[in-house]
This record gives C-alpha cells, sequence and structure tokens, in this order.
C-alpha cells in the first residue's frame, strides 16, 4: 500500500468519507510516517487529532467535507506545500479543546460588500473574503486565518541544495552535503525580493562549485546578502548558526504585511500561525527562546509598524493600491497567535501545544481585545498550554 493509498484508507476509516488523490505514488515527510509501523510519535499524535476532529465534528456536515478535503491536499502535497492543510488542522484542533466556552466554524465566506472598507476591498478583491476559522465568543467574533510559520530562506535552500545533491549523483557520480551559515537575523523582505528570483544562478553557481572539487562557495546577492555555503564530499557537515530572538524580530517584522487581504472592518481579525519543525527549524524553543521571539516580534507588528506610514506595497506584492500604508495593516490586526505543534516530542495531549497570545492595543475598528475579555474562554484543563498571554496594556509605547 503506497502512502497514498494509506491516507486515502485513513480518511474512510475515521470520517467515513471517500476521497480520491489521483497521484498515488506521491510522498512527503507528513503521510510517510503514516505508513511506517510501528507508528512514530508524529504519526501518532497526527492520528489522534483526526480523531478528535471526527468527534468534535460529527454534526457537521459541511466542517467534515472541509476537513477530510485539507487531509486530502496533505496526499496531493509536493515538498513542503504540506505545511499549510497541516497547520490548519492544528489550529483546528487547538481552538476545538476550548469549544465548551465557544464554537469554532470552519471554513468562513464573507461577502466583500458587507465589508466595503476592509483592507481586501480597498486593494480591489472582488466578491469574498475567505477566513479559516471564527470564534464564535459570547458577545464577539474573531476571525482568524491560519498561516504555517515557514522559514523562507530555509525553504529556497533546501530547494537548491535537493537540486545540487541530486545533480552530484547522478551527473558526477557524487554523494554530498551543502550548508549555509547563519541566516536567522536576514531581512525577511530583502530574502523575498532577492533569493528568490536569484535562486537558478545560485544553483549554477554550486554546480560549477561541486564539479570542481571545492569546498567553499560565497554568494553575494544584488540586494547586498551574502551566504557562505559548505560543501562536504561525506556524511558530515558542519555550519555556523548564531540565534538571538531579538535579531530575529527585526528581520521578520514585516512578515505581518503579507497577510492584509484576511483582515475585516468590522470584526476581529487575528492571524493564527503554527510552527512545526518539519517545516523550521530556525526558532529553538530553547532557554524561552520562541516565547520572547513571538512577544518581541508581535510588539515590532503592533507598535512600530503602527506608525509607519509607507506604502504597504513597497514590502509586499499582495498590494494593488498603494494608498494602502504599514500603519493600515497594523491597525486592522486584532492580534497574533503563535501555536507550536510539539507533536514529534510529546506523548500527551495536554501537552501537544504551547500557544502565545498577544493582543494589538492599537487596534483601531472595535475597542482592542484584552486579556481580562478573552482569558475566560480558555480556562480548562488544557489552559496550561498557554504558555503566554499578553495585551501590552502597560507596555504601548
Amino acid at each position: 500500500m503506497t502512502d497514498v493509498e494509506n491516507l486515502e484508507k485513513i480518511i474512510s476509516d475515521i470520517f467515513g468519507v471517500q476521497k480520491i488523490i489521483k497521484n498515488k505514488n506521491n510522498s512527503n515527510a507528513c503521510i510517510a510516517p503514516l505508513n511506517r509501523y510501528p507508528l512514530n510519535l508524529f504519526a501518532f499524535n497526527f492520528m489522534n487529532r483526526l480523531s478528535r476532529l471526527a468527534e468534535k465534528f460529527a454534526g457537521d456536515k459541511d466542517a467534515l467535507n472541509t476537513i477530510t478535503d485539507r487531509i486530502k491536499n496533505l496526499g496531493e502535497a509536493t515538498e513542503s506545500s504540506w505545511a499549510g492543510p497541516y497547520s490548519e488542522l492544528v489550529a483546528l484542533d487547538f481552538y476545538s479543546q476550548f469549544s465548551e466556552f465557544f464554537k469554532v466554524s470552519y471554513i468562513n465566506i464573507l461577502p466583500i460588500a458587507e465589508h466595503e472598507k476592509s483592507i481586501p476591498a480597498l486593494n480591489g478583491q472582488k466578491e469574498k473574503i475567505d477566513i479559516d476559522l471564527c470564534l464564535n465568543l459570547r458577545h464577539d467574533k474573531i476571525y482568524t486565518d491560519v498561516k504555517s510559520f515557514n522559514c523562507i530562506h530555509q525553504l529556497i535552500f533546501e530547494r537548491i541544495f535537493e537540486s545540487i545533491e541530486t545533480f552530484a549523483r547522478d551527473k558526477l557520480g557524487k554523494t554530498i552535503l551543502i550548508g549555509v551559515d547563519n541566516m536567522s537575523s536576514l531581512d525577511y523582505v530583502t530574502v523575498k525580493q532577492n533569493l528568490v528570483g536569484e535562486r537558478k544562478y545560485i544553483e549554477e553557481l554550486l554546480k560549477m562549485a561541486v564539479t570542481e572539487g571545492r569546498n567553499f562557495m560565497t554568494y553575494s546577492s544584488k540586494g547586498g546578502l551574502q551566504f557562505n555555503f559548505k560543501i562536504e564530499y561525506s556524511s558530515a557537515l558542519s555550519t555556523v548558526k548564531e540565534y538571538s530572538p531579538f535579531a530575529m524580530a527585526e528581520a521578520y517584522k514585516y512578515k505581518f504585511i503579507d497577510y492584509g487581504s484576511k483582515l475585516l472592518d468590522n470584526e476581529y481579525s487575528m492571524i493564527t500561525m503554527v510552527r512545526n519543525n518539519f517545516f523550521n527549524t530556525e526558532t529553538v524553543d530553547f532557554g524561552n527562546f520562541n516565547n520572547i521571539f513571538y512577544r518581541s516580534l508581535s510588539r515590532r507588528t503592533f507598535m512600530e509598524l503602527h506608525k509607519m506610514r509607507s506604502a504597504a506595497q513597497k514590502y509586499s506584492s499582495n498590494y494593488k493600491d498603494d494608498s494602502i500604508r504599514v500603519s493600515d495593516v497594523s491597525k486592522n490586526l486584532a492580534g497574533i497567535i503563535f501555536i507550536d505543534d510539539n507533536s514529534m516530542r510529546s506523548k500527551y495531549y495536554k501537552s501537544l501545544y504551547s500557544a502565545y497570545i498577544y493582543l494589538n492595543p492599537n487596534y483601531i475598528n472595535k475597542a482592542p481585545l484584552t486579556i481580562r475579555k478573552l482569558e475566560k474562554y480558555f480556562h480548562n484543563d488544557f489552559e496550561v498550554q498557554i504558555k503566554d498571554f499578553d495585551d501590552f496594556k502597560w507596555d504601548n509605547y
């Protein structure tokens, strides 16, 4: 049974739904462990997550169809593109733990005509706004789109290295490993604007270096970034990695500008970021690293960016209208929730997730959300998963 056929069987067994995936020979780092026995910890937690979701949404046919579609998407994904649908399942499972306090609805299609002053409307978006989840609180609704916290340069380099290692094996008969020195403080926007377009050129230079048997190659991008590549013709490779949560927060401070198309004008809009070691090895969760990084990144997004009058399109190609400012995006974002998925190292459901909730004191569409207003909705046995909860009430300057 292939990994895809096994996934189709899992969907049928747990949800009683038939989903057909065309490419039966596809595989990736998410679905492969589900077809290896005994199941490893990641696969064990994944299967339990699906069982919980099947039980939670047993009476909601539309939600179950969407959930099984996302599981199907996992089987269709190549390389790391499974991170998106996987993150949606993680976020849905996390929020569903607190469903005794609020109903979670999945997916939410909102008519753009009812949100004429929203950033997506101002940006020329037509007909609808598609948002993953809605937390239906007693007196409010919180809409949140779910994103996988990918490291953009990590993804680019993984694809480059895979290409070069395949080239070395097939064309030169060499087994090699390639790495690159520390990138954790590289500016998010600069990487997007330079590295993506220069990928093919970097590949050609690395092919030349491998053909000549070199162990090092330095590359300077058009935008001034410098990368030091190491090439080993053995099974051992060592690269330099230096981590600072504050440097990373500075590097990533424009990341949330990319998500303006999901922000509403008359309801609370939040972004949920899901991190898993499979698709982000950059954050290390050592010595409270992630907590410091997430808090610092949120504070920059809410406090620093809300003062910036420069056009959002300068930092993200998602904007067509140059009248939309960085500050507009910042002030329309009610909060950010980071979820660390601990599926690869936790045996226990109550420690499966680590969540960090940060609320924007400069949100403009309604009264800003506060800890006092929200914390009552997260009081049960699973509240131990919430590691930090801050509304920056005393830190807004």
